[in-house]
């Protein structure tokens, strides 16, 4: 089996899996559904995924979720300015896995940018993070500020995504990520990374789709 088809598997497979269980459970869970997604594009950007067994790097629990979601962020950011030196300091804070600092820190440099948008984006992701996930009123209002500034900014469509799919509802997240992907720029680097967890969505929304339980209520 190639490289591609088990590693699209197992994302596959394991995001079903923690989509079901997702239901009983709150909390880390969400985060250990990115890390999935994540974890697997990784696998793909680092390296040959059609060399046969060559497995993807193992996330170990949701610190390696959430430094890849600040790593993807990153990608998105379009500032070249004196923003970036805030955004620098703010995700080494939020690869320790204080959000709150990080969020706090970020807040800082809005007083001094307060019209850039990838401080704005990543204040809303550091939000999500502290919130374990969750797309929360205040994470929402810096996303949409980010938006209000920059129209075509990738990056709010993206975490609006994966918090839908957060959420379970992964139509809109898939819905949301073409978006996403419509925005980016032709040598974006992030581009390949979330057309690979949008094929793995899309996967996943056909796997749901051919349930028996999904089929029985539509006959």
């Amino acid at each position: 089996m190639s490289g591609w088809v088990s590693l699209g598997l197992l994302a596959v497979l394991s995001l079903g899996a923690l989509l079901a269980i997702g239901r009983f459970k709150g909390g880390l869970w969400q985060i250990a559904a990115a890390a999935i997604l994540l974890g697997m594009t990784g696998y793909a950007l680092q390296g040959r995924p059609a060399v046969p067994a060559s497995p993807a790097k193992s996330l170990g629990g949701k610190e390696d979720a959430a430094v890849q979601l600040v790593e993807m962020r990153a990608d998105m950011d379009q500032s070249f300015g004196g923003a970036k030196r805030w955004l620098v300091t703010a995700d080494s804070f939020a690869k320790q896995g204080d959000y709150q600092l990080s969020a706090s820190y970020i807040q800082a440099g809005l007083r001094q940018n307060p019209e850039d948008p990838d401080l704005w984006s990543a204040l809303g992701l550091q939000l999500m993070l502290a919130s374990q996930g969750q797309m929360s009123p205040p994470a929402q209002l810096a996303f949409d500020k980010a938006r209000e500034i920059r129209p075509n900014y990738p990056a709010p469509y993206y975490f609006a995504g994966l918090s839908r799919l957060f959420d379970g509802d992964l139509n809109s997240a898939i819905l949301l990520w073409e978006k996403a992907v419509s925005l980016a720029t032709p040598r974006a680097m992030w581009k390949p990374r979330l057309e690979s967890q949008l094929q793995a969505a899309k996967a996943l929304q056909a796997q749901a789709m051919n349930r028996p339980e999904v089929n029985s209520a539509t006959n």
